[in-house]
């Protein structure tokens, strides 16, 4: 009772506390939220913070202490207007109610952002507003629960599904997902459809009275998480708790805890902050001018309990790398979402040492081992070792040569990676030059397939377009400056010069300012690290390939969970790649 006054009475001030009129407030962002007392939306908050402070912008934050008090959130909205806010981002209480009340502030010249909860699109028409929305597709995300109930309750059984506010478009919207998903090629019923308002207590109140019904139920939906502890809370006192398979929408902290203990069993992620940080970035634009697209999505991922308190060992070439560094920090972000326990050993382009490390891991055990090899054919004996110990192994950026052993091998494509090397180079050369290439470290997957794709294009413009001297630069900014040094001491040229990683053409590049050279060829390198966007930025580097090692690493424990999961893993999961140039 205390805590709710004190959420209330905080409201308060945030409302009341600025409502003095204030001649710079047309530049001012101001962010609507539902209830302050929902974790979810604390970290919207923190988003939209962060994002705020980031960029140096204007930004103040209002709420209401429940869900269910539209009113309050148009009175605000109200003020709002009244005060000549620039920018007003919400995400409303409801989907229909405050459409009204946004478009006064529109007619006003006031910017409104959507997020989190989507404006109702036939009220929107009639109203003849067009409003941008920024958030997750509620619909799809409730799906990927129920496709996963589904799985567990072997396609038969009884669900009871506890809504949130009916009428309001996201609660819809994640009934009718995991309703769709649950019971389609299934014979799974839908017991029990009962609204809870998005509150822990209804939800208790609802679930107890649908048990003293019947216990005859399998799994129970609920679409955000402070219901869905409600009706955990309902099971216990019957003994159901953990018996009966839960599932929910938010991944808040207290849900997290369940599913340690076992009691909840799957949620989703929607990445708040996100919404939070996306929504006031919009709102920052459009004050400028820009024009704003009609929808912004925010990613979803399905957060299971089988994760949890999983132990993975990530054993990675060199650490000191910028670029291995981010497909660390990438896993490291992916576990703490996961819920698995990440312990990282670096290599430091050691085969010896990587050896120890690997049979380190098999001996404690971990539950999968995440490898990123020195050398693709000396970890062999390592995946061997780890096989018959049945510890499975996942490989990330480089490939090991006993791929039979391998789960399954996350990177990007560097086979296309050098073939858009080659092409930017060939296009600068208008096909035709001397080319210098230096090489990674030999027996890496990653120095084969870029060397390959990049030639491959070479020699379709041959002889005109030419690789005229290679160099093994073992990945290393100072032996690739050293080779090229010396190659231009020789009195070589060159009209352009690919390097299969950035710390390599940084060094190349190093070398070009040390000897004093007049004429630059294109130079361009791989991996996009900040040193290189930096370098092309300035126009000292042409281009650089961007593989996103901090997507390699988040995409290597999502398929380590979904292992864990019991799903079925492609052999090959390919990151996106991206030609970063200074045109």
């Amino acid at each position: 009772m205390l805590r709710k006054m004190a959420i209330a009475i905080i409201c308060m001030i945030i409302f009341l506390g600025t409502q003095s009129a204030d001649a710079q407030n047309d530049v001012k962002i101001a962010l609507v939220m539902k209830a302050l007392s929902n974790p979810f939306f604390l970290k919207m908050q923190t988003g939209a913070k962060e994002y705020a402070e980031k960029q140096k912008l204007p930004l103040e934050i209002f709420g209401i202490e429940r869900e269910t008090d539209v009113e309050r959130q148009i009175s605000i909205v109200e003020n709002l207007i009244t005060r000549g806010y620039g920018a007003i981002v919400i995400a409303p209480a409801d989907s229909k109610a405050l459409i009204p009340v946004c478009k006064k502030a529109s007619e006003k010249g006031i910017i409104i952002v959507n997020i989190d909860n989507p404006f109702h699109k036939e009220v929107l028409q009639a109203a003849q507003l067009s409003i941008p929305f920024v958030g997750s597709d509620n619909r799809a995300g409730a799906a990927m629960v129920g496709a996963y109930l589904q799985q567990k309750m072997g396609k038969t059984g009884n669900v009871f599904v506890i809504e949130g506010i009916r009428g309001v478009e996201n609660a819809e919207l994640r009934k009718q997902g995991f309703i769709e998903a649950v019971t389609t090629d299934s014979q799974i019923q839908i017991a029990a459809s009962e609204t809870a308002n998005w509150h822990t207590d209804e939800a208790f109140s609802v679930v107890s009275n649908l048990l003293e019904q019947t216990q005859n139920v399998n799994a129970i939906f609920c679409a955000n998480d402070n219901m869905a502890l409600g009706a955990i809370q309902a099971l216990d006192m019957l003994g159901l708790a953990g018996k009966v398979w839960v599932g929910a929408y938010d991944n808040i902290e207290e849900a997290r805890q369940e599913m340690r203990n076992q009691r909840l069993h799957a949620t989703i992620e929607q990445h708040p902050e996100l919404m939070g940080a996306y929504g006031v970035m919009l709102a920052a634009r459009a004050l400028t001018g820009e024009k704003l697209p009609d929808d912004t999505a925010t990613p979803l991922d399905l957060i299971t309990y089988e994760g949890f308190e999983k132990k993975i060992g990530f054993s990675i070439s060199n650490g000191a790398n910028p670029f291995f560094a981010s497909l660390q920090q990438g896993a490291a972000n992916a576990a703490d979402l996961f819920g698995v326990q990440l312990n990282v050993v670096d290599a430091g382009d050691d085969d010896a040492q990587q050896l120890l490390d690997l049979q380190a891991f098999i001996q404690t055990p971990v539950d999968l081992i995440i490898l990123n090899p020195t050398n693709a054919d000396t970890v062999a004996p390592a995946l061997e070792m780890a096989e018959s110990s049945g510890i499975k192994m996942i490989t990330v950026d480089r490939k090991a040569s006993r791929d039979d052993l391998v789960i399954s091998h996350v990177a990007s494509d560097n086979v296309a990676g050098g073939r858009m090397a080659g092409e930017y180079i060939a296009a600068r050369l208008q096909n035709k030059g001397a080319i210098l290439e230096l090489e990674g470290i030999p027996g890496t997957s990653a120095a084969h397939e870029r060397g390959q794709g990049f030639n491959d294009i070479v020699k379709t413009y041959s002889p005109d377009l030419k690789v005229v001297s290679r160099e093994v630069g073992y990945f290393d900014r100072k032996k690739a400056c050293a080779a090229t040094a010396r190659l231009l001491q020789e009195g070589q040229a060159f009209d352009a010069v690919f390097a299969h990683n950035d710390q390599m053409i940084l060094g190349v590049i190093d070398a070009f300012d040390a000897e004093k050279q007049a004429k630059r060829p294109v130079f361009v390198g791989f991996d996009a690290i900040p040193e290189a966007l930096d370098a092309v930025a300035q126009h000292r580097l042409d281009a650089t390939i961007a593989q996103k090692p901090e997507n390699m690493g988040w995409k290597a424990i999502e398929a380590a969970v979904k292992y864990f999961r019991g799903d079925m893993l492609n052999k090959e999961i390919f990151v996106d790649l991206e030609l970063v140039t200074t045109k």
